[in-house]
């Protein structure tokens, strides 16, 4: 049994080493760490000789396409069994994987995540909130995984042969790139959480390097995932459609917020009280 774990990571060396020590320090056995170096032209390149079980794959700036292909790079040259993923900025605690695989055990052919630990770092100080998933979202998530964002990337795992099921990330997003691929893998395979927070996230609420603080063409990606799969989003009933516009208008507030659009962000921060506060405070619908 191999574990195969992809990192991609662009001119961010001091994290990465981070991010790669906790894969390393994993309690399992039999693990490789597949690094996709996307163009980086730092020290990035130096970390990858410190361990026989890094996986180095280096991805040229001309040969560069975005966070997705440099993923599909890495599961491509994956040969384990099962697959997990981790953001250059996140860390894992050293039991993630062994936990995973123990529930995994329990419900064989599924996707398992975990809770997560947010590190929000801002100018002023550096606060941390643990986030634990409701126990609805265990079991058959076919309808509820489109309504609203499950779960991050670096939480993830599951058999290497489910890609061959439902196909590698969409290499067309820059936003929402996971939960685009867990509707698909949620059509195929159940869904189960350790509920403990074993993955730590790093959230620097002012750098704009940051993609998750950026717009760009967010409303793009959010459309091109609701037209890919307007046959599934036709199903909803009018409470699931209206879960889906809540979970878009929150994440449209937080991201104009951050990267400054003062506007834009008073906008959806009336959508999203009329759309998402009101209805779970005084209705319960969410």
């Amino acid at each position: 049994m191999k574990f195969s774990v992809v990192i991609t990571t662009k001119n961010r060396h001091a994290l990465l080493e981070n991010a790669i020590q906790s894969v390393l320090a994993q309690t399992v056995g039999d693990i490789e760490c597949i690094v996709v170096d996307d163009a980086s032209v730092d020290e990035t390149r130096s970390i990858y000789e410190k361990d026989s079980r890094i996986v180095y794959i280096r991805i040229d700036a001309k040969d560069s396409r975005g966070g997705n292909y440099a993923r599909n790079q890495g599961v491509a040259r994956a040969t384990g069994e099962f697959i997990a993923f981790l953001d250059d900025d996140d860390e894992w605690l050293p039991n993630k994987l062994k936990k995973q695989l123990e529930l995994y055990n329990a419900h064989p052919g599924s996707v398992i995540f975990c809770g997560r630990t947010f590190k929000k770092v801002s100018s002023e100080d550096a606060k941390l909130h643990t986030s634990i998933p409701p126990e609805k979202y265990s079991g058959n998530l076919s309808r509820l995984i489109r309504t609203t964002y499950v779960t991050s990337t670096s939480c993830l795992f599951f058999p290497r042969n489910l890609l061959d099921l439902v196909g590698n990330f969409d290499e067309r997003l820059t936003f929402w790139q996971e939960y685009e691929l867990c509707i698909r893998l949620a059509q195929v395979a159940e869904f189960y959480f350790v509920p403990e927070a074993l993955v730590v996230c790093l959230d620097e609420v002012n750098s704009a390097a940051r993609v998750s603080n950026k717009v760009l063409n967010w409303k793009e990606n959010t459309s091109y995932i609701r037209n890919k799969h307007k046959v599934l989003y036709d199903e909803l009933t009018f409470v699931e459609n209206w879960a889906y516009h809540a979970t878009l208008m929150k994440d449209a507030f937080r991201r104009h917020q951050r990267a400054g659009k003062k506007f834009k962000s008073f906008y959806y921060g009336v959508l999203r009280l009329l759309i998402e506060y009101i209805p779970t405070k005084l209705f319960h619908i969410f």
